[in-house]
């Protein structure tokens, strides 16, 4: 019997190679004649280890749980870079780079003797890296982008193009708000941060990557239905692309999630386990903002005077600016382990997010609005306090509180660089954890759309017929 090959480029970064691991794994689980090859870019940066110990370790517990998948590392590649080059603009001339290594490794690993029935039937990318699309055309592979990111931005990102001619002047200059099909008027300080600056590389690639997406065959979105109705509509409807230009079929296939990342440290969930289960039931709000969130000391001291004088339990994942030396008794106010020890609990090291978002002594969650972060809490009916650090987060943020009713709006102070005081962080715990109006209505709105979310992938949801339609396509 044939098989049918789909090759796998996720951008370097442990967050997009999950998710989009999460994505093979579940075709397979529903096509088990696929064939999966994840192709894995390597740059050579220190700011970016690759592979970090998480991306080895995780790579490592799927080649063993699904052998199905197959993992080819590409060359180690020098990231380029010159001196006041934007990033953005570094990595992309390093995933231009990489295209020559890409086609050569499809073409080998397709050509060898160990598959010599095996069909391609797509090539699917990473959102950043439509330049892949090329090498698509060239070896005659359908292409398909994978937005690990929710259909809002997806949305943002295609009208970009059309809004780069409507709004001439900087988006934080203008009068009003900010239109776009399908989306809530957007306040300008809410965009990504890479659209803030329009003479800026990231601002340029943004709009390119926005052009480009229309060129693929598929775009595949890691969101469902019922979380975002009148986004997806309008991109479907072609809303989004000048003159109604005709959209590729969009496929929101979410929440994908990896709820049993066999990669966790053993010890440390144990740990945090053993506390909460100490905790009453919904009493704990959880403060984790993503494998890139730090803060500075003076940050750090806001949020601990803010969390005890809330008088709510937490569990704490802190990380400070790479910069500093994390030693908690030195970086916190005095004596606040003291004065919290057994309703609070404060670790410095990764912890193993979902296990705790699943744990029913967790009420609440203050996040930085990442988009797996957002999934995880959505699909476990935890409400968020909205603390959003960098890229589309401020996006994200705004849509759970504004249009979704999933969370409490913490107020950042963009005037003294997004500094977000004790009272504040006190207001906004007590607001979440509390019986004030606003934070029942966003509790009993959380817990509905956790509903929706395992309605959306369970046989006869909305996710579990797009996916059908997608697995459909992929086998004609």
């Amino acid at each position: 019997m044939e098989e049918t090959g789909l090759v796998f480029l996720p951008s370097p970064g442990v967050g997009h190679l999950i998710s989009a691991v999460e994505l093979a794994k579940r075709l397979l689980e529903k096509q088990p004649c696929f064939s999966i090859t994840v192709l894995l870019m390597h740059p050579n940066i220190p700011s970016l280890k690759s592979p970090t110990a998480a991306t080895t370790s995780y790579v490592k517990s799927v080649a063993v749980s699904s052998p199905n998948i197959r993992f080819i590392d590409l060359p180690l590649l020098d990231l380029p870079f010159e001196n006041n080059q934007d990033p953005v603009t570094s990595f992309y001339l390093f995933t231009e780079k990489n295209k020559s290594h890409v086609k050569e490794a499809i073409k080998r690993t397709f050509s060898s003797s160990s598959s010599p029935r095996t069909r391609i039937a797509a090539l699917i990318m990473d959102l950043f890296l439509t330049t892949m699309i090329d090498v698509g055309k060239e070896l005659s592979i359908p292409t398909y982008i994978y937005f690990p990111s929710g259909a809002n931005l997806l949305a943002f990102m295609l009208y970009l193009p059309t809004l780069h001619i409507k709004v001439p002047c900087e988006f934080k200059d203008l009068q009003g708000e900010v239109e776009v099909p399908g989306m809530l008027p957007l306040p300008p300080l809410v965009m990504p941060d890479p659209v803030m600056n329009k003479k800026s590389d990231g601002y340029r690639w943004f709009v390119h990557h926005g052009r480009r997406f229309r060129e693929a065959d598929g775009l595949i979105v890691n969101t469902f239905a019922e979380l975002e109705p009148k986004t997806l509509k309008s991109i479907s409807n072609g809303e989004c692309l000048p003159d109604h230009h005709p959209t590729p079929p969009v496929y929101p296939v979410g929440p994908l999630l990896a709820l049993d990342n066999k990669s966790q440290d053993p010890r440390t969930s144990q740990l945090m386990i053993e506390w909460l289960d100490q905790q009453p039931h919904s009493s704990v709000v959880f403060l984790c903002f993503g494998s890139m969130g730090s803060f500075s000391v003076p940050q750090l001291k806001e949020m601990a005077l803010g969390l005890e004088h809330s008088g709510h339990h937490f569990l704490w994942s802190l990380q400070c600016h790479s910069s500093i030396d994390t030693d908690l008794d030195k970086i916190l106010p005095d004596g606040f382990l003291d004065r919290t020890k057994g309703r609070g609990l404060v670790l410095d090291s990764w912890v193993p997010q979902a296990n705790i978002l699943g744990h029913v002594a967790v009420g609440g969650f203050v996040s930085h609005c990442g988009w797996n972060s957002t999934l995880e809490s959505i699909w476990f009916g935890v409400p968020i306090l909205t603390w959003p650090l960098y890229a589309e987060q401020k996006l994200n943020a705004f849509k759970l509180v504004q249009d979704c009713g999933l969370a409490v709006e913490l107020i950042l102070d963009y005037e003294k660089d997004e500094w977000v005081s004790a009272e504040e962080v006190e207001k906004g715990v007590r607001c979440l954890m509390g019986d004030s109006e606003k934070g029942q209505k966003v509790r009993k709105r959380a817990k509905e759309m956790a509903e929706a979310s395992t309605k959306a992938v369970a046989q006869g949801g909305s996710s579990f017929s797009t996916f059908g339609a997608l697995i459909e396509t992929l086998m004609l």
